[in-house]
Formats: structure tokens, sequence, C-alpha cells
């Protein structure tokens, strides 16, 4: 029974996460404000270890892939880092507006 209890409580806790927010970024919000596109990125690492940020590039091509002809404005970024055990998800928010030119 006791080896069960602490089974269950070491499973439990493996499945919590603690959030932290690294940055945020903000560019000048644009006066017209119709068209909102939104995209996020992550990646995912052992014990922090980052070998790569080639998903800030992807949440950067998917942003220029919903505004296509467009002029983007007013992005915001945010960069947070989830903490599981011992995994670490590295995650990147893009909110900006898309205005035709």
């Amino acid at each position: 029974m006791l080896k069960n209890t602490i089974l269950c409580s070491l499973f439990a806790i493996s499945l919590s996460g603690c959030v932290g927010l690294n940055t945020v970024s903000m560019t000048q919000v644009p006066a017209e404000r119709d068209n909102k596109i939104t995209t996020n990125s992550s990646s995912w690492n052992f014990i922090g270890i980052n070998f790569s940020n080639v998903f800030v590039d992807e949440a950067i091509e998917n942003l220029k892939t919903q505004c296509p002809t467009g002029k983007i404005e007013g992005v915001y970024t945010k960069h947070q880092t989830t903490g599981y055990v011992l995994v670490f998800k590295r995650e990147v928010i893009v909110s900006a507006y898309c205005n035709e030119v």
C-alpha cells in the first residue's frame, strides 16, 4: 500500500509544471486593427540544455504566411518556459495585425 501511494505521488508530481515568463515585447500598435493574426512555436529540451532556436524562426515564418501581401504591425511576442521534472518546453507566442498596404 505504501509503495502504491509513493508511486502515485511521484506520478502526480511529474505531471505538474511551472511556467516562467522570460520576455515580453511589443511594437507600436496601429490605428487599424481589423485583421489580427497569431501563431506559436515551441521546442522541448532535457534538463534545460538548448541546442537550437529554430522554433523562433518557425513562428516568424508562420506569421508571414498569414499575411503574405500585407504589412505586419503591432507585433506582441511572449517567450515562456514551462518546466516539468527534468524536461522543459520553450514557447514563443506571437500576435500581430496584418494591414493591407
